[in-house]
């Protein structure tokens, strides 16, 4: 970090990556860990973890990529105007990436999450030793290959605030 940036802008440096980096990381763990795990069991089970852990990420996810936004996008202003313009750009940078994590999910997620919650509005009319009937699923679409699919747009979104963070990390150093 700069040691010419007053302690207002260092500590914005620190928020957007941090909070950019905890975002990171806690959507590659899901995708990661936690997805392949959950694929061992029964799909009555499976689609209903995949309600609680994406609700999960729902209640904590935007604040972060709102935070992290926010701090990069202030530090890009705050230098636009100095002759650490070239930062600013670089923090623009940081800033898009990072809150283009929202987007994402409401234009190339939303199909799948859909499905993934109409299995899930199907589980609940049964009890937990009850499997999904999948072969009565008009699409053909199995609770396994829905959560596949979801992991890896998942992954993908995750590499977005992965980006936003390093680029943060690179103005300040820079």
């Amino acid at each position: 970090m700069s040691a010419s940036l007053p302690p207002s802008l260092r500590l914005a440096q620190v928020v957007g990556i941090m909070t950019s980096a905890f975002l990171s990381g806690g959507v590659l763990a899901v995708s990661y860990g936690f997805v392949p795990s959950m694929s061992q069991a029964p799909n009555t089970l499976l689609v209903r973890e995949w309600q609680t852990t994406y609700g999960r990420g729902v209640a904590a996810s935007p604040a972060l990529a709102i935070i992290s936004t926010c701090s990069f996008a202030w530090l890009s202003y705050s230098l636009s105007f100095t002759l650490n313009h070239h930062k600013a750009e670089i923090f623009a940078l940081a800033a898009i990436a990072t809150g283009s994590i929202v987007p994402f999910t409401l234009i190339f997620m939303k199909g799948v999450n859909g499905k993934l919650y109409a299995k899930v509005k199907n589980s609940k009319q049964l009890s937990r030793s009850e499997e999904i009937d999948e072969s009565k699923d008009m699409e053909g679409e199995t609770s396994q290959a829905l959560l596949d699919q979801w992991a890896i747009l998942n992954f993908i979104r995750g590499l977005l605030p992965f980006v936003g963070a390093s680029l943060g990390f690179y103005a300040s150093m820079a």
